[in-house]
């Protein structure tokens, strides 16, 4: 308890002078509505723009030419159906070092280049890390996702992660696969999703179940099945989203509450991730990606409000 309150002060202190007065921009008071009202909101106005096409290329190029990807990575290739049935019944929730023991991951080493890693190991999801680079700041921290990100909060948040997953179509779900709320903050937690392929349900829309942040029901345990919230919102159904959108798109969303990410049966989905949450200065917390000094000089005034030093490692 004393442990609940300290943190909840040390919360409250940290927000000083980073409270937000309501906007009157219509846009903006239209979103944030929405937000509220349904827990999600579709943001358009990046799809077809020249910045989105460079990240893209660029995404792409750190992906298959660079490599530059999170290490170790689980391949499907390797998954036993009878050995490691105990992992593949938990949606294989497991330390990197847990599932390395059971030989089921590989490394930098293991890999000669982009088709062989593929054919090789049948990787389900692949992490690149946040370049930085201030084009994908400038997506990041785009002024309407800031300004709807605040007006939503009440208060200025900080951008806590920041990275970028391919997924691949895959024999056994992990994870986020499955329906699941976020528990990063039990009040305030937002989360942009960034499309940068074309998305469906063939390649991975992610879905949402709309006004589920305070329903009570599917809080028992960390993962739900398709049959279980089937059951209460099908798809069809007016609260199931399901994100059929173009490369650009932005759904930004309190993830509270029920989602998922959709299973791929070809190509591949590149999508961006963001997680906005209260400054805590006192609370201490790894460093979830970095950013050149050269890079963050080079932000708006009002997007470097968002970049927590704490989380970062400035690098000359």
């Amino acid at each position: 308890m004393i442990k609940k309150h300290l943190k909840s002060l040390t919360e409250t202190l940290s927000l000083i002078g980073r409270r937000t007065k309501p906007t009157h921009n219509p846009i903006i008071t239209d979103k944030v509505s929405h937000l509220r009202e349904r827990g999600f909101v579709f943001l358009d106005h990046l799809v077809g723009s020249e910045i989105i096409k460079q990240v893209q290329n660029n995404v792409s190029k750190n992906f298959e030419h660079d490599l530059n990807i999170e290490f170790p990575c689980l391949a499907q290739s390797k998954i036993d159906e009878y050995e490691h049935k105990n992992l593949i019944e938990t949606n294989f929730l497991a330390t990197p070092e847990t599932l390395a023991k059971q030989g089921l991951t590989f490394c930098r080493n293991d890999v000669k280049n982009y088709q062989q890693m593929l054919s090789d190991f049948e990787p389900s999801t692949l992490t690149l890390p946040m370049p930085s680079a201030k084009d994908y700041y400038d997506i990041w921290l785009d002024p309407i996702v800031m300004d709807v990100v605040s007006e939503y909060m009440g208060f200025v948040p900080e951008l806590t992660e920041a990275y970028v997953r391919r997924n691949f179509p895959y024999n056994y779900g992990v994870m986020n696969h499955y329906w699941h709320r976020d528990t990063n903050h039990n009040k305030h937690l937002l989360k942009a999703f960034i499309f940068f392929t074309d998305c469906d349900v063939e390649t991975g829309a992610h879905h949402y179940i709309a006004s589920s942040i305070d329903d009570p029901r599917f809080r028992d345990k960390n993962y739900f099945s398709d049959e279980e919230i089937s059951k209460v919102w099908p798809i069809g159904h007016k609260n199931h989203m399901i994100s059929n959108v173009p490369a650009g798109t932005i759904i930004i969303e309190d993830t509270r509450g029920l989602h998922k990410a959709g299973q791929l049966v070809k190509l591949h989905r590149d999508l961006g991730y963001a997680v906005f949450l209260p400054p805590n200065n006192l609370i201490k917390s790894s460093c979830k990606y970095s950013i050149e000094k050269s890079t963050f000089g080079a932000l708006s005034n009002e997007q470097k409000r968002f970049v927590p030093s704490k989380n970062i490692r400035v690098m000359q």
